[in-house]
């Protein structure tokens, strides 16, 4: 009787331990993290390993009193073209903006270069190697000058559509149209 008692307890504390092993992974082993760059680096590209995807943020423009525009080249290292649906004021995906005192702004609209505006989201086909350039308008109060972050959510179509955030540190101050202008001249 005892050594179906010691029998059991052994079958039963292997299958538990064997149980805690497959169910515990380190974080590393099983996490897609996004690539960040330390705070040295400020502005430069971010990339996606997951989707062989870079974000480069181009800096953000106050067009209007209370209206801010941030530019984001994205690139696709893919050997395909690759459909990617970017969120402004999605709910699954939102595009959010952080200032120096900690305020969240999300998107009110997204536009493609010329020829295609979104309220909530843009669906588009990146072609390979090629920059496409985003424009996140977003409503900043006019007493802010400098932003921190932004956040950035989209949605990789594929067998399996995945959700993604990434986020571009280090943002900067707001120019503005007349401080462009005059250089322009």
């Amino acid at each position: 009787m005892h050594a179906k008692n010691l029998a059991k307890n052994l079958i039963v504390g292997t299958l538990f331990t064997s149980l805690i092993a497959i169910g515990y992974t380190s974080p590393g082993a099983t996490q897609n993290i996004p690539v960040q760059n330390t705070p040295a680096q400020s502005t430069a590209r971010q990339v996606d390993r997951r989707f062989n995807i870079s974000f480069e943020p181009r800096g953000c423009q106050r067009t209007s009193s209370s209206r801010v525009t941030c530019e984001v080249l994205v690139t696709n290292f893919t050997d395909s073209h690759r459909q990617i649906s970017f969120g402004a004021d999605y709910q699954a995906y939102q595009t959010r903006l952080v200032d120096s005192e900690g305020n969240v702004y999300s998107a009110n609209s997204l536009q493609l270069n010329q020829l295609q505006r979104g309220t909530q989201r843009v669906l588009i086909e990146l072609a390979p190697g090629i920059p496409t350039r985003l424009s996140y308008n977003f409503r900043v109060p006019s007493r802010i000058n400098e932003l921190l972050v932004i956040d950035l959510g989209y949605q990789v179509i594929g067998r399996i559509d995945t959700t993604a955030r990434i986020t571009l540190p280090n943002i900067g101050a707001i120019t503005s149209n007349n401080a462009q202008r005059k250089f322009v001249k």
